[in-house]
Parts: C-alpha cells; sequence; structure tokens
C-alpha cells in the first residue's frame, strides 16, 4: 500500500494540509500571545501612573489602600506592588510568598519609567515588573506574574492541538476520497489493460465523467487497441498463410519421397535409406513450422485454449506410463511421486499434456545410462507446483541465461535429437495458462524443473477424473 500513488498522494496532501493549518494556528498563537502580552503592559503601565498620582496626591496611607484593593482584585499570590523613597528605603511593600528569588533593583541614575521581566521562583514562573519614578526621587514599582498568561496561552495550545489533528484526519479523508475519485479511471485502465493481457482483444474504455484528461487518455487507448486489433488479425493471417505455403512445398516433397521408396528407385543401393531420411526429416520440419507458429501465437495472445477442468496428478501419471518404457530401454529409473492427490487446475488438457511430455522428454535426453527422474507435484496455497527433477549432466551456468531462447542448444545437447523449442514452447504454454517455468541446475548433478500454474477456484469433488491413480 505504501507505494500507491493514491497513498503518496493522501499522504502529501494531508502534510500539506496539516502544514498549511500549523502556519495560520503558529500566526494566530503568535498573534494571540503578543495581545496579551501587550494587554499585561498596559495594565502595569496605568497601575503604575495611578499609584504614582495617588501617592503624590494622597500620601502613602492612599498609595496602602489602592495596593490593598488590586492585591485583592489580583490575588496575593499574583500581584506586587513596592515604594522606595529617595533613599532606597522601602516604605510600602507587597510581595507574593512564592516569590522567594530576590527581584531586580531600578536604576537610579535612569529618571524613565523601567521594565523587568523576571523568573520568581524555582517553578520558573515568569512575572513583568515596571519601575516609575515619583516625584519625591523615589520609585514605585509594580508587578504582575504571567502565570494566568501561560494559563491562556497553554489553553490556547491545547484547542489548537486538538484542532490540528481533526484538520489533519479531515486532510487525510478527503485527499483519499478526492485521490480516489480522480484514480478511478487510472483503475479501470488498469484492470482493462489485465482483460486485454489475457486475451479479451475486444475490450474498450469509456470514462465519461471522470475528467477531460482521462477521457483523452481512454480515447488514445482505444485507438491503441484498435490497431493492435487489427495488427493481431493480420499476424493470424499472415501466419496461417505462411504455414500454408511452408506446409504444401513439404507435404508434395514427402509425397514424392513416399512414392520413389514403392517405385524402382526405391531399389537402387542407398536410394530406399535416402527416401526415408528425406520423410523424416519433412516430418521434423513440419512439427517445428507447427512448434513456431503455436509459440507465436501463445505469446501474441492469439491462441485460443480450451479451458476445461484438468488434473495435473492424472497428468504426471499419464506422462509417467508413457516415458516408462523410453526410460527403461535408456536405463533410466523413472518414477512419480505425488503429495497431493487431486492438483486441480482449469486450462487446455492436451496442451497441458504437450508441456509436461516436453520437459519428461527432455530429462530423459540429458539423463545418462543409470540416472534417476522424478515426477512430483503439491498444492501451495493458490497455486499448484509440478516438478521434474532428474540427476543428469545439468546445465552449465553460462548457458543458463539462454535456455528459454528458441533455437539455443548448448555446445553438449548438439548430439542429441531436438531443434531448441521445448523449453520455449513449455514456457508459453506455463505464461498462456497463468502460469511459469523455473529453472535450477548444476553442471554434473542434474537439474530440477518446476511448473507453476494457478489451482483451480472450485471444489474437487466437481472435477470429472480421466484417469484413477
Amino acid at each position: 500500500m505504501f507505494k500507491t500513488l493514491r497513498f503518496k498522494l493522501t499522504f502529501w496532501h494531508g502534510i500539506i494540509f496539516g502544514g498549511v493549518a500549523l502556519g495560520v494556528f503558529g500566526f494566530a498563537y503568535l498573534t494571540v500571545s503578543n495581545q496579551l502580552l501587550a494587554s499585561l503592559t498596559d495594565d502595569l503601565q496605568d497601575t503604575a501612573r495611578e499609584f504614582s498620582e495617588l501617592y503624590q496626591a494622597g500620601g502613602v496611607n492612599a498609595l496602602q489602600a489602592e495596593i490593598n484593593r488590586e492585591v485583592l482584585s489580583h490575588g496575593d499570590d499574583l500581584f506586587y506592588a513596592r515604594l522606595v523613597n529617595a533613599r532606597g528605603k522601602v516604605i510600602i511593600q507587597s510581595i507574593p510568598k512564592a516569590w522567594k528569588i530576590p527581584l531586580p533593583e531600578p536604576d537610579t541614575a535612569i529618571v524613565s519609567t523601567q521594565w523587568f521581566e523576571v523568573t520568581v521562583n524555582q517553578q520558573g514562573e515568569l512575572a513583568k515588573l515596571v519601575a516609575v519614578p515619583t516625584q519625591d526621587h523615589g520609585w514605585i514599582q509594580v508587578g504582575l506574574s504571567q502565570r494566568e498568561h501561560e494559563t491562556q496561552l497553554k489553553k490556547i495550545r491545547r484547542i489548537f492541538g486538538w484542532a490540528l489533528i481533526v484538520i489533519v484526519l479531515v486532510g487525510v479523508m478527503t485527499g483519499w476520497w478526492q485521490v480516489s475519485r480522480a484514480l478511478a479511471g487510472v483503475d479501470r485502465v488498469r484492470r482493462t489493460a489485465i482483460d486485454i493481457g489475457e486475451g479479451a482483444f475486444d475490450q474498450r474504455l469509456i470514462l465519461e465523467g471522470h475528467g477531460q484528461e482521462l477521457v483523452e487518455l481512454a480515447d488514445a487507448f482505444n485507438v491503441m487497441l484498435d490497431k493492435i486489433q487489427q495488427l493481431l488479425g493480420e499476424m493470424r493471417d499472415v501466419s496461417n498463410n505462411i504455414a500454408h505455403d511452408l506446409r504444401t512445398p513439404i507435404s508434395c516433397i514427402r509425397g514424392l519421397a513416399e512414392a520413389g521408396l514403392m517405385t524402382k528407385a526405391g531399389n537402387h543401393p542407398g536410394g530406399k535409406d535416402t527416401l526415408a531420411e528425406i520423410i523424416a526429416e519433412c516430418d521434423r520440419l513440419t512439427a517445428m513450422i507447427n512448434t513456431m507458429l503455436e509459440i507465436a501465437q501463445t505469446n501474441s495472445g492469439v491462441m485460443r485454449l480450451e479451458r476445461e477442468p484438468v488434473d495435473m496428478g492424472v497428468l504426471l501419471h499419464e506422462a509417467c506410463d508413457l516415458f516408462s518404457p523410453v526410460a527403461e530401454d535408456a536405463g533410466i529409473d523413472l518414477k512419480l511421486e505425488l503429495e497431493d492427490t487431486h492438483l486441480l487446475v482449469m486450462g487446455d488438457k492436451s496442451r497441458l499434456q504437450r508441456l509436461m511430455a516436453n520437459l519428461v522428454d527432455n530429462a530423459i535426453k540429458f539423463s545418462p545410462e543409470g540416472g534417476h527422474i522424478t515426477l512430483t507435484g503439491c498444492k501451495d496455497r493458490e497455486e499448484i507446483h509440478l516438478f521434474v527433477i532428474d540427476k543428469g549432466m545439468g546445465i552449465p551456468e553460462e548457458d543458463m541465461p539462454h535456455i528459454f531462447d528458441r533455437f539455443y542448444r548448448s555446445d553438449r545437447s548438439r548430439s542429441t535429437p531436438g531443434n531448441g523449442l521445448g523449453l520455449s514452447y513449455a514456457k508459453s504454454l506455463a505464461a498462456a495458462h497463468g502460469g511459469d517455468i523455473y529453472i535450477k541446475s548444476q553442471s554434473g548433478k542434474g537439474t530440477s524443473v518446476c511448473v507453476i500454474l494457478p489451482a483451480a477456484a472450485c471444489d474437487s469433488s466437481n472435477f470429472p477424473l480421466q484417469t484413477k491413480l
């Protein structure tokens, strides 16, 4: 999921959404914090001026009474006030009990208002102080704790934090919804492409209502499909024509050779053997042409598979029975070992038979006398695994990348019959059935061929068994 475009776009949508919200909240927080601090500063400045005017008009007693009222108004643990005369003697002082750290003294050399921001206890509580000069050259100091200021900011941060979480979640959900809607057309393109890859060349895309860009993509896709279908039709026609044009002269040559065998030409010394060899080569050439055409049709998706329920366990049993006499004549031990009774797939039975026959025939060709070949199979979750394991000559490491190439034959295999199409044909048949072939081999120690086919998604009791094991 983390590699999908849907997740990546949703992730960045949430990040951008959250980033913008965080920026807005940060700006709002700084604005509110500055406004609260400015309000505190104005309050202190007004209080200090009021105290100075009151002291000038009413003296110490009037100032003391007003300080007491302010303490009651703000709280005795928040408000601070002090009156200092010109000689530095403290006349009035009201200091909160929690303020344990000594407070700064105003600079007597300065005759204007002085501001201080100090830490008043070990808990890190901050306070704002202001000192204003009096008419008798003394000082009035007024301070107020920023505890309420910090409490309000904490509430704002908490509100902003929850709001940010909600906004990011909403952003992710809306982003997922928007991206899913935007990619719905892409999903349809993907599904259509998969269907076409499986042979449904008549599929076409209709993406009305998905945006002009996707509609134009669908139009271009459909045009491409029309051209592909046309090219495949032309290729099918060309293949049929080539097959007909090649088979006809080969059939004529074979017919002439057979006629020669039945006439006096067959009685000439060596003539009969020559004609028989011509017939054999004609048959070999015809089989090669048929195999090449079938590989081309399979790889291009043109081949029509007659799908039906097939028990691969039965096919392995039939292959073992078919090749046992050949293996016995070559002095090779061929045996069947099945872990599961039924290995069920949906496929073309005749072509699956040819697939397994090619692999078993290869194993016999490249196994020495006294060798061992084992056929086995099992079901692994939703897949059928079929194995042909031999203890023969193996495949050299340098030949492994080319073993599925058409007409490729290693130096050691040139002395054996064949045309180099067996593995290529087997792989194309496996791919046509939605599977694959994997080969492990070590030179001089043998080869293990594994055919993987998708298991049939149906009850095995519904399968007609072709043969009882």
